[in-house]
């Protein structure tokens, strides 16, 4: 059996190797930076901390550059170290905080109106938690599908398949996966790869290789085994204070809003294969 030290050998070479190919790529240099910090390679997790600072800046990611640049004070005597937490808060600056201001502005209306169902009904009645991340589940899900059809990425008897499936999704006390994706996958395999690429490009959000980390040793607070195996929620890394999050619906907007408020802090999500969807599950929840 392949050991957690061969798996982060693995993941290392991947993305270096991506790295490679795409030079400044976000999605390989926050991985390294975990990977790197899990096998003690200090110089180059700093080095990948100083070109994801310049990478978030080009992005206007003001809020995650100066949580890179928080971790980068560490390195008091490196005088490039210093120069990338300089360009951050001149970039801040530059922006008078306009987009930082706004975002936490919409965090904090959300963390006051916390009116969610399942967690008010949580401790009563655990049945009834499930239901309601169920339907809140279904809706997205049939969301995303008519999103599909509209857009015309896949036929549509395939898409009329799936909806009349989430229609039909029989919902009971039991917690299980609820996704289009998934379904897809079990029912039309040979359109999960296209489906990948184009949700990929409507979403800008990067796939992962979630078989290349132990998710099984993350501390999860916030996030209930329910409300993780039913919405399909694979947090596999953390990256200072902040979680690396995988997920199957990338449209689905309130979903990483409502996964951020959940754990009390910024999270970056990926899109995952659903073949992997079930072992990881397992091991999430085997962790909870």
């Amino acid at each position: 059996m392949e050991n957690s030290g061969d798996k982060i050998n693995e993941a290392i070479e991947f993305f270096e190797t991506m790295l490679a190919t795409m030079p400044g790529d976000r999605t390989s240099l926050e991985c390294l930076i975990v990977a790197y910090d899990q096998v003690g390679e200090v110089e180059k997790r700093r080095k990948c901390m100083i070109q994801l600072v310049d990478t978030l800046l080009a992005e206007q990611a003001y809020e995650d550059a100066q949580s890179i640049a928080n971790q980068l004070k560490s390195f008091r005597d490196d005088t490039q170290s210093q120069e990338a937490i300089n360009r951050v808060y001149a970039a801040i600056e530059a922006a008078e905080q306009r987009e930082g201001e706004a975002a936490a502005a919409r965090y904090d209306a959300q963390a006051h109106f916390d009116t969610d169902l399942e967690g008010s009904l949580n401790l009563r009645n655990p049945a009834l938690e499930i239901h309601a991340i169920s339907r809140a589940a279904l809706s997205a899900e049939m969301d995303l599908v008519w999103s599909i059809k509209d857009r015309e990425i896949l036929p549509c008897e395939v898409c009329e398949e799936l909806i009349r499936t989430l229609t039909e999704f029989p919902v009971n006390d039991r917690a299980q996966l609820i996704s289009a994706l998934a379904l897809l996958d079990d029912q039309h395999p040979e359109w999960t790869d296209k489906i990948m690429e184009d949700l990929i490009t409507l979403s800008h959000m990067p796939a992962i290789p979630l078989e290349l980390f132990s998710v099984d040793n993350i501390n999860i607070t916030g996030l209930s085994s329910a409300y993780i195996t039913i919405r399909g929620v694979f947090p596999f890394a953390r990256m200072d204070a902040e979680y690396l999050v995988g997920i199957l619906n990338p449209l689905d907007i309130n979903l990483q809003q409502d996964i951020s408020r959940r754990l009390g802090t910024t999270c970056h999500f990926f899109l995952v294969h659903p073949g992997t969807c079930q072992e990881m599950l397992d091991q999430i929840n085997a962790g909870i």
